[in-house]
């Protein structure tokens, strides 16, 4: 079915990501027309064999100097998904440009085995447990705020050598970039005051790390050169620094809360590590293709026309990928709806492909196995305090907006609890 035949799919930040993703596979064609918040153009794609083309493709660009609607002033400046389109350095470089721009981070990031991490990653997941435990001594308690949220945040924290107020005190900020207002709100001036605010106070971090650097990632991306011996600028290091900040936390928050909701609705789901048939490994990469945190990869663009899944792609059109549209595709998973840990196959493309594959997929792995495996073994009578707790409004994340849960960690059978 040509996509264009039919008027494109307006695509809802608010909308249930695995319902929407049925609604456009039921479309026919695995590449669909789209209309994202704000009213801007795109191509979708919604299978893993066209998402690999568009990662993959030599013929497709990251750079949005290849976006004809943005070069040609039909994208507003504070457009509130501008933060993934312009900036962030090496996310939205080519070629030799991208491989100077990732080069310094590839290798502070291949200082130490990320297995060694482990145990510190362990430590820190006790200490917030300790402290939730704490906190639900007068009632329900928010799982996203006091265990999923500060977990990754300490751990980039600490390997970047920043204080943890380098996220805590730019949340908002964070915040505002990946979630969506409403057509009628949609928030533009406070998009560019969040990039303000991160982009000074990134600044005065990387002017004080130059001051007094240490055995850290930072002060590493920072004495890096390149294979010409030059270093990268200051604007280069905030940006960089930028985004190792957010991708370093926000998708390992939403991966962990959307695993442990998942989790809690069923607990018979943890029957296979339970009886240690099954790891922790093995629950996190069915999160990841069940309920991934990314829910559209934005963006790339065509260098030249061509053709994709059958469908002719202009020059300069900008493309998406749905990575539940890979997860729940029926083509490639038997029951895709279930979580299902004895899968024997697990085909997605949460941390993207090719060039610009995730640097930190394997630590983000570790961080959502270590946090739910400690936190079910230290509460494993906990439960969910609301059935639906508020989802997160974002075109680019899925996530929640808060987790209540209750730990119960009285032993006794339920019916014996007072």
């Amino acid at each position: 079915m040509d996509p264009k035949a039919s008027a494109p799919f307006r695509l809802d930040p608010h909308a249930d990501p695995a319902v929407e993703a049925e609604a456009l596979r039921k479309r026919g064609c695995p590449l669909q027309h789209v209309v994202l918040p704000g009213g801007v153009h795109a191509m979708a794609a919604l299978d893993h064999k066209t998402a690999l083309q568009v990662f993959g493709d030599p013929r497709m660009a990251k750079d949005p100097a290849a976006w004809t609607d943005l070069q040609e002033g039909r994208i507003p400046a504070d457009w509130e998904l501008m933060a993934f389109v312009r900036g962030a350095g090496m996310l939205n470089a080519d070629g030799a440009e991208h491989r100077r721009l990732r080069g310094p981070s590839a290798a502070a990031f291949g200082r130490t085995p990320v297995e060694a991490l482990r145990p510190r990653v362990k430590a820190i997941a006790g200490e917030l447990l300790d402290r939730l435990e704490e906190a639900a001594a007068t009632g329900p308690v928010d799982l996203r705020e006091l265990f999923a949220f500060p977990l990754p945040v300490r751990v980039v924290c600490e390997i970047l050598g920043f204080p943890d107020t380098a996220v805590t005190g730019l949340r908002r900020a964070f915040e505002r970039l990946v979630t969506s207002g409403s057509d009628a709100d949609p928030g533009r001036a406070d998009i560019r005051s969040a990039e303000e605010t991160i982009a000074a106070e990134l600044a005065g971090l990387v002017a004080a790390k130059r001051e007094h650097p240490a055995d850290d990632l930072a002060t590493a991306l920072m004495q890096a050169r390149d294979e010409d011996g030059n270093a990268l600028g200051t604007q280069e290091l905030i940006q960089t620094m930028f985004l190792i900040l957010i991708a370093g936390h926000e998708t390992t928050v939403n991966l962990v809360t959307g695993i442990a909701r998942t989790l809690l609705k069923d607990r018979s789901l943890l029957d296979p590590v339970r009886d240690a048939t099954r790891t922790w490994a093995d629950v996190v990469e069915e999160g990841l293709r069940h309920s991934p945190p990314v829910r559209y990869t934005l963006m790339r663009y065509a260098k030249e026309d061509l053709e994709l899944a059958g469908v002719k792609v202009a020059r300069g059109t900008a493309l998406v990928v749905s990575h539940f549209g890979i997860g729940r595709d029926p083509d490639t998973h038997h029951d895709p709806e279930r979580f299902d840990l004895d899968r024997p196959t697990r085909r997605h493309l949460a941390f993207g492909h090719g060039a610009h594959y995730c640097l930190g997929a394997a630590l983000g792995r570790l961080e959502a196995a270590v946090a739910l495996e400690e936190l079910f073994a230290r509460f494993p009578d906990l439960t969910l305090a609301t059935e639906d707790p508020e989802p997160l409004p974002s075109t680019a994340l899925h996530g929640l907006k808060t987790l209540p849960v209750e730990l119960r960690t009285d032993a006794r059978p339920p019916e014996q609890r007072p």
